[in-house]
């Protein structure tokens, strides 16, 4: 990358990192429109190359014609050019909304990047938060329904068994016809909840054996950056084992990255301390989470699985919800113990089949 402005060491490095990682297309120009550097997420967004780019200009970015004139015209007048709405065109010459903020960097060489965020994804990511917040609070909704009418039926089903023993001498037709109507009736209810109510059928889940070790690898490396960053101690502590489940891996996966992130973020930077276990006892299989963080309340820890509770200052209180719902899809239990100052443990286990 070319060297725009003058920067020492240390922020030449955070720039070139924001640069290549940030998900919002950034482009570098110049006043008389060439083009002298793009960052990954142009090019995924335009599906030109890199060498491509360089031997064109802005305006050939544009889709329509007379908004090229305007936002060249001003591009390199006004210190910041700020959320104009225009549209990019991709390689295809199809068209993709973005908003967009210009910055001059080096007013000497007439330099300015171009940070450009395409609305079509950001409102694709708006739409699945909103899809997922909706189906977990379809699922606790399900649950509480199936739940409440499963308590009526049961004693239903018990007074049903009661009935038939009462009357095991009666003989009649008319008796012995609505004994059968009623037990018969109530079968049904009872697979309409498990069909529409229950939980493998309101998530769709797809089930593989995958070993659990495997998948606590995985989400411990997807929270590499932020445990490195926060200087907190992890303790892997995995079976030797394969410790192999049914199980629908992308759900799973949320599940545990909810609870390592829960661990991550309740600890204390250079201080904390996280211990994640796996093993096998007594044919139950548990995988165990733990920190040394700021601990539960005793009147929240009944409440953390309530949709929107939640301590965290930019938390929406779902994440644990999800949790619960995805693990209860699973059959899987999980105890949390908790002490305001010394930390959370979350244990869940898993029945060996």
């Amino acid at each position: 990358m070319v060297e725009y402005v003058h920067l020492d060491t240390m922020s030449l490095n955070i720039y070139n990192l924001a640069f290549s990682k940030s998900h919002d297309i950034i482009i570098i120009a110049d006043c008389n429109h060439r083009i002298f550097d793009v960052n990954p997420a142009a090019i995924r967004n335009f599906g030109h190359s890199k060498a491509e780019f360089l031997q064109m200009d802005l305006g050939q970015l544009l889709y329509e014609e007379d908004e090229v004139s305007k936002f060249l015209s001003e591009i390199c007048i006004r210190e910041n050019i700020i959320h104009w709405e225009f549209e990019f065109k991709n390689k295809d010459g199809e068209p993709f909304p973005v908003l967009i903020n210009a910055d001059m960097i080096d007013e000497e060489k007439g330099i300015f990047m171009v940070v450009a965020q395409n609305i079509q994804q950001m409102q694709h990511k708006i739409k699945n938060r909103r899809t997922k917040s909706e189906m977990m609070l379809l699922g606790k909704l399900g649950q509480t329904i199936s739940h409440e009418i499963r308590n009526p039926l049961n004693n239903i089903f018990l007074g049903l068994n009661q009935f038939q023993s009462f009357l095991a001498d009666d003989k009649r037709e008319e008796t012995l016809f609505f004994l059968e109507y009623l037990e018969k009736n109530s079968v049904r209810i009872k697979e309409i909840i498990d069909k529409l109510l229950g939980p493998e059928e309101l998530f769709k889940m797809k089930k593989t054996k995958i070993d659990l070790n495997e998948l606590v690898n995985e989400a411990v490396k997807a929270n590499g950056e932020k445990i490195k960053n926060l200087k907190i101690i992890l303790n892997l502590d995995l079976s030797d084992h394969p410790l192999l489940f049914m199980l629908d891996k992308e759900m799973m996966l949320m599940a545990i990255n909810n609870l390592i992130i829960n661990a991550v973020e309740s600890v204390k930077e250079n201080e904390g301390v996280v211990y994640i276990k796996t093993g096998t006892k007594n044919k139950r299989t548990s995988l165990m989470i733990s920190d040394n963080g700021h601990g539960i309340p005793n009147e929240d820890l009944r409440k953390i699985f309530e949709p929107f509770f939640t301590t965290k200052l930019h938390g929406m209180g779902l994440g644990l919800i999800n949790t619960e719902q995805i693990l209860t899809a699973h059959g899987i239990e999980m105890d949390v113990q908790s002490e305001v100052g010394k930390g959370s443990t979350f244990t869940l286990s898993f029945l060996q089949e």
